[in-house]
């Protein structure tokens, strides 16, 4: 019933669907069991921006079907994999060698 974008500014949106009506309560927003997951921003994923990361850092996300695990993708071609959610700042990921 909801779904969120990360816009160029790099600020998370959640609207409702099918209004498209933002919804701005973040009680509401922290309630809300999401189905997938890509975002690069939000509480949840926190702790895959390495420190003195710039915004562009972190390009991508995408959390396991089994919703346990979040791999990213970066600027420097690194693919790394973080528990999901990871809201604890400055987590050091697991690289993954392709």
């Amino acid at each position: 019933s909801y779904f969120q974008v990360s816009t160029g500014a790099y600020k998370r949106q959640v609207h409702e669907v099918p209004l498209g009506k933002q919804i701005t309560d973040p009680a509401l927003i922290e309630k809300i069991t999401w189905a997938t997951w890509t975002s690069i921003l939000g509480d949840e994923v926190i702790g895959i921006w390495p420190r003195n990361a710039e915004k562009a850092d972190v390009i991508c996300a995408c959390v396991t079907h089994a919703g346990l695990n979040i791999v990213t993708g970066d600027d420097f071609g690194l693919v790394k994999l973080f528990d999901f959610p990871c809201t604890e700042k400055f987590v050091s990921g697991y690289f993954i060698l392709i």
